[in-house]
């Protein structure tokens, strides 16, 4: 073989190996953003809403006068945009039962149509 054969074929040899080199780069440029993305998300699940201030400002509007049920204070939440966003009834509960703990309120059962729902209203 000629020195220039070899020579044209360490060429392509060369070649080739710098084509896998790029084809590997992107693929680690690919697992890394996958794995920014799911970080991202991890971060974003552990944000929550403390809904304990905007129901003591509607404890000190005097909205618990009357009986309120978890999903009337979900209303008025939403209607006096107290919340960024949209409050689950679950942790509307949880803000409420606190409350009750606390002594701010009370907590009864209402019995409509053979339903028993739990109301809050202020401590007499």
């Amino acid at each position: 073989m000629s020195t220039e054969k070899i020579i044209k074929i360490v060429d392509q040899i060369q070649e080739k190996i710098n084509e896998i080199r790029n084809e590997l780069g992107q693929f680690e440029i690919i697992k890394e953003k996958r794995s920014v993305k799911i970080d991202s998300k991890s971060k974003k699940k552990n944000k929550g809403v403390d809904l304990l201030q905007p129901i003591k400002k509607l404890y000190n509007d005097n909205f618990f006068i009357e009986c309120k049920s978890d999903l009337e204070v979900k209303e008025k939440l939403e209607l006096d945009l107290l919340t960024d966003k949209s409050p689950k009834r679950a942790s509307i509960a949880n803000a409420l039962r606190k409350m009750v703990k606390i002594g701010l309120l009370v907590r009864e059962k209402n019995i409509k149509n053979k339903k028993a729902t739990f109301c809050y209203k202020n401590r007499a």
